[in-house]
C-alpha cells in the first residue's frame, strides 16, 4: 500500500469511530446539572429518532 491509500483508510476509520462516539454522547444523559450548555444544532443528526 502506498502512503495515500493508508492515509485514506485511517481517515475513513477515524470518521466511523467519531460518528459512533458522537451518537453515544448525543443520546446519553448526564448527572452534571449545575451547568449544561445547549447542544449544538449539528448534533441533532446523531440523535435517535
Amino acid at each position: 500500500m502506498d502512503k495515500k491509500k493508508i492515509s485514506k483508510a485511517v481517515a475513513e476509520r477515524a470518521v466511523k469511530v467519531l460518528n459512533v462516539s458522537l451518537r453515544a454522547d448525543a443520546n446519553s444523559a448526564t448527572c452534571y446539572t449545575l451547568y449544561q450548555p445547549k447542544a449544538p444544532k449539528a448534533l441533532e443528526k446523531f440523535k435517535r429518532k
